[in-house]
Order: C-alpha cells, then sequence, then structure tokens
C-alpha cells in the first residue's frame, strides 16, 4: 500500500512551516446563524445576515440554507458577500422548499474562502425574479478564525 501526504503533512515533513496559519490550527468552530421572513419581496433584493460581519481571516467551513416555498414567478435565491454575492451559490431555484448547503454548490469556493476585506465580510442573499416572494429563510454558517 503506498503512502502519499497532503500539501500540510509534506511541508511539516521537510522542516517548513503548514500553510495553515497557526492561529487557525487547533480553533473552535463557531456557528452564525439568521433567519429571515420574507414578505413580498422584490427581485433583486439584498438581504443582509449574521448582525455581523466575520472577522479578518475567517475561514468559512460549511454554511447551510433552508427555506420555505418562496412564491413569485422564477424566483432564486443566491448566497455570498458584499464583495461576491454569489460566492458560495450561484442563483437557484427556490420556489419549492430546499436545503441546500456547501456540498451543494460552491465547496471549492467555500472551503478556500478567506475574509480579506479591512473589516471582514457582510454575508447576503440575493434575490432574482421574485415578483412577491414570501416565506422563511434560514441561515447557518460554521466558520474558524483567529483567537
Amino acid at each position: 500500500m503506498a503512502t502519499v501526504y497532503g500539501v500540510n503533512r509534506t511541508l511539516k515533513r521537510t522542516g517548513v512551516v503548514n500553510t495553515i496559519a497557526p492561529e487557525l490550527q487547533g480553533s473552535k468552530v463557531k456557528w452564525a446563524y439568521d433567519e429571515y421572513e420574507a414578505s413580498a419581496v422584490a427581485g433583486a433584493t439584498i438581504i443582509q445576515l449574521l448582525g455581523i460581519s466575520l472577522p479578518i481571516g475567517a475561514r468559512i467551513v460549511d454554511w447551510i440554507i433552508d427555506h420555505d416555498a418562496l412564491a413569485g414567478a422564477a424566483c432564486s435565491l443566491a448566497f455570498g458577500t458584499a464583495a461576491d454575492d454569489d460566492e458560495f451559490m450561484a442563483f437557484t431555484a427556490c420556489t419549492t422548499a430546499d436545503k441546500k448547503n456547501f456540498t451543494d454548490d460552491g465547496i471549492a469556493a467555500s472551503l478556500g474562502f478567506e475574509i480579506a476585506e479591512g473589516d471582514g465580510q457582510t454575508l447576503i442573499i440575493t434575490t432574482s425574479g421574485a415578483s412577491s416572494a414570501t416565506g422563511t429563510i434560514k441561515v447557518a454558517v460554521a466558520y474558524v478564525a483567529k483567537g
């Protein structure tokens, strides 16, 4: 049986510093969550989430969106940041109740995403095509951060 090594294990074996920041190694995973009750939401509406900006250097390790069947012609949702509105999930139909997470859409972006803006990032959901969307949208985000 062959033995191979991941990037960080290889670096450690050769005496090079890990590429994972020391302050993120062994970090506790923190969860932030929010809920929005949509009531006749128009298309191209931005819903700011969590009440916080994620800390500088935070790395998102999972996210979950759980939404009702949102009424509205061709209603869809995107999930991302103020800097990139579909960083985690491209516009996805929301006319039937559904749960989505980072394995459904955007796993590469989610696992590699680091907050780089000056004061962190605000997470957002953007609606599209929703002429009168109503229903509940719930979001949970797991992340690790320095400190």
